[in-house]
């Protein structure tokens, strides 16, 4: 009976981890570079000012954005961000090194799910709550192989201070362009759609 419960367990691993809200992470399937880079950053700035009705970012243009922008921002801490998208989500990890980031998160609660150096990944999915402010839904939290309840998702994001952005329950509220009328995941890009000037 146990041989056999231990041989479905793994043959329905994947299954199994999902329902448990636990992702497999990987390295980027894309090559970043400087000029996708450059090229998310004129899309990003081009919401206040474009007169299109559509900006689209690809899962290259983001990785890039977070090799090359990003990434040489973050605390001391963070390291080496990925984004992959996955159906209408994305995952979004990096390496956190716990003794680093005092500052950031109570002591305490970094204890509870880092012990040592790990990959954080969270399953995000981004939305609009409103004009004029984004939404970013926290579908999982996962430190290594630890997933942390869903209810203590929004504990976590409470405790958690990142500049710019406001933590109301699983979603991450942020700033943007009140003629954004629409963010979605769709065909492995970001579409934001644009209200056309005057509406």
């Amino acid at each position: 009976m146990i041989a056999v419960t231990a041989f479905g367990a793994w043959h329905y691993r994947e299954a199994i981890s999902a329902s448990m809200g636990r992702v497999e992470i990987g390295m980027s399937s894309t090559e970043p570079s400087e000029g996708l880079a450059r090229r998310a950053e004129e899309k990003l700035l081009s919401l206040s000012t474009s007169e299109s009705a559509d900006v689209s970012l690809s899962e290259a243009e983001l990785q890039s954005l977070l090799t090359f922008r990003v990434a040489p921002q973050l605390p001391e801490g963070i390291e080496q961000p990925l984004i992959e998208f996955r159906d209408s989500m994305m995952i979004v990890s990096a390496v956190i090194l716990p003794d680093q980031l005092d500052a950031y998160a109570p002591p305490d609660m970094m204890r509870q799910f880092i012990v040592d150096s790990t990959r954080v990944a969270a399953t995000l999915v981004p939305g609009l709550r409103r004009p004029g402010t984004g939404q970013i839904t926290v579908n999982s939290l996962q430190a290594g192989t630890l997933v942390v309840p869903a209810m203590m998702v929004p504990f976590v994001l409470q405790g958690i201070e990142i500049p710019g952005v406001d933590a109301s329950g699983s979603d991450l509220l942020v700033p943007l362009p009140a003629r954004v009328s629409a963010i979605d995941l769709e065909g492995g890009e970001v579409m934001i759609r644009l209200r056309a000037a005057g509406d």
